[in-house]
């Protein structure tokens, strides 16, 4: 979709459509109203509104989703994404889109126009957080703002009233589980299952409620993900799908495009494979149970176990959550190391932004309102371009009911035991991938627990000190093929993506690409295809056999 100047074009393959009269309201993803189905019935409500209260209804509306309202009588068009920015569309002074591709393409954006910085984020997260994209002229729409696009005049940006995580909540976790059955209502579900506490409580609180559903996970057979997950799977007597990866199954070139550059491929070729894998089934909404988190201690573990202090250290949160491994500058030109060696104190002021007077509640609004939507939003725009993602946690409500737990309802995971003891015992008994801890509630089986929690607790932590120290990880299993590093190494070779880099004057040329570590594969090959992408010229050349520097020297001269 693309609006510019009051007007919205778009594919009718790419969006789903409601028209009336006097609105035309084209979206994406998965969306619905507490009490309503998703799609067209919360749409047609939004269509009845009037236009002064466009802001009001879109904080109202639930699920992960990009809108466009387009008004007949005004000539206004309104366009939003979900309040937690799990959607990434984008903005430029002059239209609105829900590609990056098609707004860069719009802007005539080239290579020459990059962010230099933007590129230093990528080559150390892999995706870039908050509303920055690659280029300054074109940022990521934010998830507390509605756009309003005029027949003349430059875009207006309107508030969207989004409670506060702050905010007391005013329903229960068992009333907005019902509300997201009731919206699902329509769509074939799958539910993601693993063998942790958080994508259990969903699956087991969405079969209390009599949600029909499958249930599926990806990776290799032999890991605990997938032999729990169908023994959950059983106890909730629900039909279980595995995806075992496959790195030759995997199609680099497809997944730059999938994610539109933006986005490390080597992290969603397992979902992408999964997310084929179900749509193949006739799935049409994939449920998920990111930021379950907010329900656990698991974000503020860098503290263990004194999580009641009033001052969080962020660069704590940052060197062990965030950036656990110490980026490589060696492997930069000197333009970009210098940029490099001057970012950890930048992103630490971002962070510092999310301080509040609870080293607990500080990290909380760190993931919902800075990682999750950045590097979670990536898996869910992409995916979105298979299957509707339904998040049950990240609804806002729901939100607020986590944030607002005493931290003593958080640890050893007593919130979840209590509430799959009242979905399902049978599915509560069962160890997790945490230690063999299990989710039972009760003096009896929590006593047994509590030595395995103390195990896993200091197990993780060790993991991370041994990342940022060592930079290895420990005590943890992949759940990719393991051939998958082989292959992405092939296909860096075959496209040139280190040359591609130093040609750009991002990679040093004395840098020897043999020594690049595992983790910056993806990121590399991807930020490479990007480089591409934007100077067509240089691609037809490359690909004929020639070089891009011998090119620049023609150009030149």
């Amino acid at each position: 979709m693309l609006i510019t100047a009051g007007n919205i074009s778009y594919k009718p393959t790419e969006c789903e459509v409601f028209a009336t009269r006097s609105r035309t309201i084209c979206w994406r993803g998965f969306v619905f109203k507490a009490g309503s189905r998703a799609g067209a019935d919360t749409i047609r409500g939004l269509a009845a509104i009037r236009e002064e209260d466009i802001p009001i209804a879109a904080a109202e509306l639930k699920g992960a989703y990009f809108i466009a309202l387009h008004c007949t009588d005004s000539g206004n068009t309104y366009a939003f994404v979900d309040p937690a920015g799990m959607y990434h569309a984008y903005c430029s002074a002059t239209s609105i889109s829900s590609s990056f591709f098609e707004i860069s393409k719009r802007e005539r954006c080239t290579f020459n126009d990059i962010d230099t910085e933007a590129v230093i984020e990528f080559l150390w997260f892999g995706h870039l957080y908050g509303d920055r994209s690659f280029f300054p002229q074109i940022r990521k729409l934010r998830p507390d703002k509605v756009l309003r696009c005029t027949s003349s005049g430059p875009i207006e940006s309107l508030p969207k009233p989004v409670p506060d995580l702050s905010e007391p909540p005013v329903r229960s976790f068992d009333s907005l589980m019902q509300d997201f059955v009731r919206a699902a209502q329509g769509d074939s579900v799958s539910v993601d299952i693993t063998g942790g506490a958080d994508s259990r409580l969903l699956a087991a609180a969405l079969a209390y409620y009599e949600l029909p559903f499958e249930m599926a996970t990806g990776g290799r057979p032999e890991i605990p993900d997938v032999r729990l997950g169908a023994r959950v799977a059983d106890a909730l007597g629900r039909p279980f799908y595995p995806t075992y990866h496959s790195a030759q199954r995997t199609d680099w070139d497809e997944l730059f495009y999938l994610t539109q550059g933006t986005f490390d491929v080597s992290k969603i070729g397992r979902v992408m494979q999964l997310s084929k894998d179900r749509k193949s089934r006739g799935v049409t909404l994939s449920v998920s149970g990111a930021c379950g988190e907010l329900f656990r201690e698991i974000w503020w573990m860098q503290d263990f176990p004194f999580y009641a202090r009033r001052k969080a250290r962020m660069d704590r949160l940052f060197a062990l959550r965030i950036a656990p491994y110490p980026f490589d500058h060696s492997m930069l030109s000197k333009p970009y190391r210098a940029v490099s060696e001057a970012y950890r104190e930048k992103i630490l002021g971002r962070i510092e932004q999310f301080a509040v007077p609870s080293n607990g509640k500080s990290y909380d609004r760190v993931y919902y309102y800075f990682e999750l939507p950045s590097s979670g939003g990536c898996f869910v725009t992409s995916t979105v371009n298979l299957l509707k993602v339904g998040l049950p946690y990240v609804d806002h409500e729901v939100i607020q009911i986590g944030y607002n737990l005493p931290p003593i309802e958080r640890v050893f995971s007593r919130f979840h035991r209590r509430s799959i003891a009242q979905f399902s015992p049978k599915a509560a008994s069962l160890p997790t991938t945490e230690a063999g801890v299990t989710l039972s509630y009760g003096f009896m089986p929590m006593s047994v627990d509590f030595s395995r929690y103390l195990l896993d607790r200091t197990t993780r932590l060790a993991k991370k000190v041994g990342q940022r120290i060592l930079q290895k990880t420990f005590f943890q299993e992949s759940s990719d093929d393991p051939k998958t590093t082989n292959e992405l190494v092939r296909a860096m070779v075959r496209a040139k993506s280190t040359e591609i880099l130093a040609d750009h004057g991002i990679l040093d040329r004395a840098f020897d690409p043999n020594t690049l570590s595992k983790r910056y594969l993806g990121r590399v090959f991807t930020l490479a295809r990007f480089c591409e992408y934007f100077e067509p010229r240089q691609q037809a050349f490359r690909r004929a056999g020639g070089d891009s520097s011998t090119l620049r020297t023609a150009d030149a001269a």
